[in-house]
């Protein structure tokens, strides 16, 4: 079996940290291998630490098999940029992207496979594929919440950004912008309401820790790994898993 060499940009985050501590829980055929981390501390997993992409060497970003990076859209635009030449494939869960980025995200994607997901919870994927039984009552009036902590810079938050623009395709209709909360240290909780006159339909979703988001991350990589050329979504993942 082929060892996927991976790459952790922004290793020194919260949801850096997550992975590092969370890859060896769930590599336990070894596909993965701590190859490269970037981040202000250096890592005891991975065979290499820098704090910069500037201060390494090029041989060494050529044999990363994959990169993961949870940073920022800077950081996500300057690990574009410094792997072009390598056409290294990308995991992306930066949020509080630009239209712009999205379009470089695109078109990077013509020379590389590239996967982006506002969120990597399996748990949040099927909220979505049950979102899709509104379409009886869209007649119903709807709201979106989103609940993070306090650090959380962009607002609404990805997530609340994906479910809207579902919850919009589902039922036909514009719904106002979801509410957003900057609370303690929640991680993350979305909650769709549908209502009539008569009665309440209440979705939610929690995220219990940044664990959930590090084992979505850590498998979008492992399935990334070797796909053609393309821009790949959390659907593609659990679409494709099934047939």
């Amino acid at each position: 079996m082929k060892k996927i060499k991976l790459g952790l940009f922004g290793g020194s985050g919260k949801m850096g940290q997550a992975i590092e501590q969370m890859l060896p829980q769930v590599n336990s055929k070894n596909e993965l291998v701590p190859f490269l981390f970037v981040g202000k501390k250096p890592s005891t997993l991975f065979s290499v630490s820098v704090q910069s992409l500037d201060q390494t060497e090029a041989d060494v970003l050529r044999d990363v098999d994959v990169w993961i990076e949870f940073s920022s859209e800077t950081g996500l635009l300057e690990l574009l940029k410094k792997t072009e030449t390598f056409k290294t494939p990308v995991v992306s869960g930066s949020t509080g992207l630009s239209e712009k980025t999205f379009s470089l995200l695109k078109t990077s994607a013509k020379k590389r496979p590239v996967f982006w997901a506002s969120n990597m919870s399996p748990g949040l994927w099927a909220f979505r594929q049950a979102m899709k039984g509104l379409a009886s009552v869209s007649h119903f009036d709807f709201a979106i919440e989103e609940v993070h902590h306090t650090q959380k810079k962009d607002r609404p938050s990805g997530t609340a950004k994906t479910l809207h623009r579902d919850l919009e395709n589902v039922i036909g209709k514009k719904v106002s912008t979801p509410s957003s909360l900057r609370l303690g240290g929640v991680f993350g909780v979305h909650t769709l309401y549908a209502a009539s006159s008569n009665e309440v339909i209440t979705m939610q979703h929690q995220a219990l820790n940044r664990t959930v988001f590090a084992e979505g991350a850590l498998m979008a990589a492992d399935w990334l790994a070797g796909r053609k050329n393309s821009y790949y979504t959390i659907d593609d993942i659990f679409i494709n898993s099934k047939k």
